[in-house]
């Protein structure tokens, strides 16, 4: 008997489409590869914290030095630099006699250490708005040197550790600071795997977004 619909007795096969088996995520094998690979040049490229000429640079040295101070060093020097970097902060925006006579009132200690001859208070008593600029000046310029000379001294500590041909960090009888060697040694371990997960999240970052806009405008077959 003929269909009077003329269609067929038989269902209609439907056709999906077929999803490509290799448009899967890649996102996460690409950022695993960038961030061991930015890994490992971060590594690589700060295993020496000195350079061919000889020169520490002012970042390793300052870390030596906060780290120093913090771990092997009294409470009253822990207070003594905790003033003397907090000054150093605020100086510059005091604008008036009044701002600069407080300043000096809660640093005293550190104040009272730079003031030999003169004490603070008459330093204080004597400052007015006409020599308000010169009175920052000489006091901010004191102190800095004091910072000054702890960066040369410990640039000086760091290079008498270094072995220049075995590229490496070496206790010799030269060096009398056990506890100082083990900061300097431990420091340059740390930054260089600062650095190591600082290049590889970057390059991590990187190849995964590149991974994601490269799927968002390629089409789905």
């Amino acid at each position: 008997m003929t269909n009077p619909y003329g269609m067929s007795a038989y269902p209609q096969q439907q056709y999906y489409p077929v999803q490509n088996e290799k448009s899967g995520n890649k996102t996460l094998p690409l950022m695993t590869a960038g961030f061991i690979g930015g890994g490992a040049v971060g590594y690589y490229k700060n295993r020496f914290p000195i350079g061919k000429d000889g020169v520490v640079s002012d970042s390793f040295a300052k870390e030596v030095f906060e780290k120093n101070l913090s771990k092997n060093c009294s409470d009253q020097t822990k207070t003594y630099f905790k003033q003397l970097k907090n000054v150093l902060k605020k100086i510059d925006k005091i604008s008036t006699p009044e701002g600069f006579k407080k300043l000096v009132s809660d640093n005293k200690a550190l104040i009272d250490d730079q003031c030999k001859i003169i004490s603070s208070d008459t330093l204080t008593d004597a400052v007015n708005s006409t020599n308000l600029k010169e009175s920052k000046k000489a006091l901010k310029e004191t102190l800095q040197s004091i910072m000054n000379f702890e960066t040369v001294k410990t640039k000086n500590a760091v290079k008498l550790a270094w072995n220049n041909e075995s590229k490496k960090f070496e206790k010799t009888a030269e060096f009398k600071d056990g506890k100082l060697f083990d900061v300097i040694k431990s420091t340059k371990n740390n930054i260089q795997w600062k650095k190591a997960l600082k290049y590889g999240g970057i390059t991590a970052g990187i190849l995964g977004a590149l991974s994601i806009v490269y799927k968002m405008f390629t089409p789905k077959t």
